[in-house]
């Protein structure tokens, strides 16, 4: 397998890895069980992305999830010494994700800040401890 993305999906049982053209091709556990997996084929998450602002005349917000949450952003930077780059920042409001806020950026393309929201999320999922979360654990799940 030569893909660099993968694409995680939620079953209800667990989380299937799908490869470049859909195909599963593995079940793991836990989301943090599926991102080890995912880089242990030195590959990261493929996250879905979306224009942050509708407005058409402003192409350079994109908004990154994961499992139908918002988890980071990147934007063109205008103006100053870093025109034609593009930032980068984790960010959710969806508890699951919290902890992985806070790690930002800037890179040279629009590709390269994908690149490495994709990157820095998976590696968060994946270094995170298992059991339950301080969320979990505060709610009694």
């Amino acid at each position: 397998m030569t893909a660099e993305r993968l694409k995680i999906r939620d079953v209800g049982e667990g989380y299937e890895v799908l490869d470049y053209d859909g195909k599963r091709i593995a079940i793991c556990a836990t989301v943090v069980h599926a991102a080890c997996y995912v880089r242990g084929f030195a590959a990261r998450f493929q996250l879905d992305w979306s224009r942050a602002v509708a407005d058409p005349s402003t192409p350079s917000d994109y908004c990154a999830s994961f499992l139908g949450s918002e988890v980071g952003k990147i934007r063109a930077e205008t103006g100053h010494r870093y025109a034609g780059h593009w930032s980068w920042l984790l960010h959710s409001v969806d508890q699951r994700w919290r902890n992985h806020e806070g790690r930002c950026g800037r890179e040279a393309g629009k590709d390269l800040a994908i690149a490495s929201v994709e990157h820095e999320f998976t590696k968060c999922v994946a270094d995170t401890p298992l059991g339950p979360s301080t969320y979990a654990q505060a709610k009694g799940i």
